[in-house]
């Protein structure tokens, strides 16, 4: 893949206001829910929680992951998503701590400011370093012509 094609998938993740993110519970159930306190670096997605949330619990009990990202208001000939398939990971190593508020900063000034404040001990920070994406564009055509797998 050529790295203009990254690059374009890259910010396509961060063009992205809300995404889906998928569990499975104790009972081997799908959860999804919406996340806005995300942000690709690469393809390495970092996100944040309350730590007290089921998702934490459940990512605990399996850290295998998809984040589904696609914006709103497409044209149907033009339509694209993107799903990311890895382990999340909660983060701890300061270094990398800090990179990754750096990262969800700038993406939301009110996690900055959070950040600022110090009121992110109730917060946990996940990496999900990708292991595959699978990249949905109508513009190659429909069926399996319009996907890409691509493993990282």
């Amino acid at each position: 893949m050529s790295e203009g094609a990254r690059n374009q998938i890259v910010e396509y993740l961060n063009d992205t206001r809300f995404v889906v993110l998928a569990t499975v519970d104790n009972e081997q159930s799908p959860v999804l829910r919406s996340l806005g306190s995300f942000v690709a670096d690469g393809y390495t997605i970092y996100f944040s929680t309350q730590k007290n949330s089921n998702k934490v619990e459940q990512i605990q009990g399996n850290p295998k992951i998809v984040l589904f990202f696609q914006h709103e208001n497409q044209e149907l000939s033009s339509f694209v998503n993107v799903s990311v398939h890895g382990t999340a990971q909660a983060i701890s190593e300061p270094a990398e701590t800090d990179r990754a508020i750096q990262q969800l900063s700038s993406r939301n000034p009110r996690f900055k400011e959070r950040a600022e404040k110090g009121e992110l001990q109730d917060t946990v920070i996940y990496k999900v370093d990708a292991r595959e994406l699978k990249v949905l564009d109508f513009s190659k055509g429909i069926g399996p012509s319009a996907v890409e797998v691509i493993a990282v």
